[in-house]
């Protein structure tokens, strides 16, 4: 199942049409799982920005920010590096690793007994 959820991308008023439909659709997988697990209604913002912190000859060093926001609590992950593409990678799985870490805490609560 897909789940519509904009993705607000900050920091990219650079880069041409098809880099953002790229990023965007990199974040796509983890918008579906998160929907899944925990139902695409509680999903209420996701937002990746990115900021330059500094350039080498012609390659630049991003900061990438993901916040995953929902009804059940907010995710957030920073990387750095010289590859775009690579660190916003990073951020989502960083992100997606979150969010198994809150199904995996869930299901260990609801197996507790009521007393413990």
């Amino acid at each position: 199942m897909v789940f519509i959820v904009e993705v607000r991308l900050i920091g990219f008023d650079d880069f041409d049409r098809s880099s953002i439909e790229k990023i965007k659709g990199a974040a796509q997988p983890l918008i579906d799982e998160f929907g899944r697990i925990f139902g695409g209604e509680n999903i209420q913002e996701f937002k990746i920005a990115a900021d330059t912190l500094r350039k080498k000859r012609e390659k630049y060093l991003y900061e990438v920010i993901g916040s995953f926001n929902t009804t059940l609590g907010s995710f957030k992950a920073k990387k750095s590096g010289w590859n775009l593409m690579s660190v916003i990678d990073e951020v989502i799985d960083n992100l997606e690793r979150q969010i198994i870490e809150k199904k995996e805490m869930q299901k260990k609560r609801r197996k507790l007994p009521a007393n413990a």
